[in-house]
């Protein structure tokens, strides 16, 4: 990399790579309070569930300049665990007060909505995020005459895809806007498997996308929620517009109708394909062989590139 315009703008991308981007997403987005750093992942009840001396482990993806995507799981502490800067300190308080003021309870209505909306939010947050730090690249390339800012080029395109994507979610969210906001929750459907264990694991807030499944010309997706509720027990919550339900369904009926470990190691194979806000407790990481360790990782690698990745390996097993 000799042209000192390219050492520029590598630079450049490296120095707003982790910069935080805080927009309050709070129904219409029309708040322009200062977002704050909160959980996903509830902090003072699950979170007690896999917490130890104040860390939990979780996914760090870093980028180098020459191998590209790094993934490795590393401690973290408790406090910015699965946080985002989605919302202001208000609008997080009042929406997600029936969620964070109790136990996580799968059978209240409020708690699974709530569980959902978090998840959908905590994506578009994430897609906005990516979405700014690619176009402010891109601005920044076409200001050092590596790009045309005038004529289609690839990372403008990239840049455009970016965009387009954290817009499709944007959309996505707005039946989820609707119903927090009317308290009516009709358009969202959910399913609960319970999960028996020896010890709590794996806490999870995510929204993924069903693999080569459409609708309308956008993904199906599932907010997935795994919530720890004791020493001995955790749910996961399958979430979903209702108008998906049916196709949602369809492609997890495997898994949601499955029991026992080859229910769990089905459920961990979807994490590891499709999650990276995840924690794992410290203390059954630390049990893990080395063999695990690099099975999981090279796993959750290879599901960057490419989805719906088939590999059968007990060692992807997270419960």
């Amino acid at each position: 990399m000799n042209d000192p315009r390219k050492k520029k703008l590598r630079s450049h991308f490296f120095e707003n790579f982790h910069k935080p981007f805080g927009r309050c997403l709070a129904p219409g987005m029309s708040c322009n309070e200062t977002a704050i750093r909160a959980h996903s992942v509830q902090n003072s009840r699950v979170l007690d569930l896999l917490v130890r001396d104040g860390h939990v482990k979780a996914p760090r993806i870093k980028i180098d300049s020459v191998r590209g995507p790094i993934i490795s799981i590393e401690d973290i502490g408790r406090n910015q665990a699965t946080t985002f800067t989605g919302f202001c300190s208000p609008h997080d308080s009042t929406i997600f007060n029936p969620l964070d003021s109790r136990a996580f309870d799968h059978r209240d209505p409020d708690h699974k909505f709530l569980a959902a909306y978090r998840a959908v939010s905590r994506e578009l947050h994430a897609q906005m995020e990516g979405a700014v730090r690619i176009q402010g690249n891109y601005q920044k390339g076409v200001e050092l005459g590596l790009d045309s800012g005038n004529e289609p080029t690839v990372a403008g395109m990239v840049a455009v895809e970016y965009m387009m994507k954290s817009y499709q979610t944007y959309e996505y969210k707005i039946p989820f806007d609707e119903a927090l906001v009317s308290g009516n929750y009709d358009a969202i459907s959910h399913d609960v498997i319970t999960i028996n264990h020896e010890e709590p694991t794996i806490a999870v807030c995510s929204l993924l996308s069903i693999d080569r499944m459409f609708r309308n010309g956008d993904w199906v997706r599932v907010a997935l929620n795994v919530v720890p509720l004791s020493t001995t027990e955790s749910v996961a919550v399958f979430s979903y517009l209702t108008q998906d339900a049916d196709l949602a369904r369809t492609a997890l009926h495997r898994l949601v109708t499955a029991e026992g470990f080859y229910q769990k190691y089905l459920l961990s194979k979807l994490i590891l394909n499709n999650c990276e806000n995840f924690v794992v407790s410290p203390a059954y990481y630390d049990r893990w062989t080395p063999e695990k360790k690099k099975a999981i990782n090279e796993y959750f690698i290879e599901t960057l590139t490419e989805g719906n990745l088939d590999v059968e390996d007990q060692n992807l097993y997270l419960f």
